[in-house]
C-alpha cells in the first residue's frame, strides 16, 4: 500500500484513497463480520476500515493490530490508538460532531481516539483530529439512544458526542 499525499485544506487533512487503500479496507471489512450492537448490521465496516487505512498511512511506523485487538486499531509510539469513523456526504464542518459508541462507565483500554469522516462514495477521507482517552469525559457529552441534539440529530446509540472543533489537530499527534 503506497502512501498518498495528505493535503491540509479547509480545516482538515484530506486523503484521497487509491486502489490499494480501498482493497486493504475491503479485505479488513470482510473479515470483521457484523460486530455486536451494530445498528448498520455491518454496512459501516467499509467506512470504518477506510478511516483506519487513512490513519495508518498518516501515522508512519504505526503497527496495525485491529485484526487481533478489539479495543484499539494501532500501536503508535507505544500508544494504543482507536480510530472512529463516520460516513458523510461532503466536507464536514467544525461544528459537526464525532462519536464514540458505548457505556458511560466504560474503561478504555486505548490511549488515543483518532476521528475521521469518510465520504459515502469512499472517494475522500477527512482526518478530523484526536483526543487522549482520558479527556473524553471532559470534552464530550454523553448521549442516550434517542436523544436529540441542537441540530435535531437523533442518536441511534448511546455514547460520547464530541464537537469536531474541540479535537486536537491531526498533526499534533506526531508530537504527543
Amino acid at each position: 500500500m503506497s502512501n498518498k499525499k495528505f493535503v491540509y485544506r479547509k480545516g482538515f487533512l484530506h486523503f484521497e484513497p487509491n486502489e490499494g487503500a480501498i482493497i486493504t479496507a475491503y479485505k479488513r471489512s470482510l473479515s470483521m463480520g457484523i460486530l455486536p450492537g451494530s445498528y448498520t448490521k455491518g454496512a459501516g465496516n467499509m467506512v470504518g476500515c477506510l478511516g483506519e487505512v487513512a490513519v495508518e498511512l498518516y501515522l508512519r511506523n504505526s503497527i496495525y493490530v485491529g485484526d487481533t485487538e478489539f479495543n484499539y486499531d494501532f500501536l503508535y509510539r507505544k500508544k494504543k490508538v482507536e480510530v472512529k469513523s463516520k460516513s458523510c456526504g461532503g466536507l464536514p464542518k467544525l461544528s459537526y460532531s464525532a462519536f464514540i459508541n458505548g457505556k458511560k462507565s466504560k474503561v478504555d483500554s486505548n490511549d488515543i481516539y483518532f476521528f475521521t469522516r469518510v465520504k459515502r462514495d469512499l472517494s475522500m477521507v477527512y482526518l478530523l483530529g484526536w483526543l487522549p482517552s482520558k479527556e473524553i469525559d471532559s470534552v464530550g457529552v454523553y448521549r442516550q439512544k434517542g436523544d436529540v441534539d441542537k441540530d435535531n440529530f437523533v442518536f441511534r446509540s448511546k455514547g460520547y458526542q464530541i464537537i469536531i472543533d474541540s479535537l486536537r489537530k491531526p498533526k499534533s499527534i506526531k508530537k504527543a
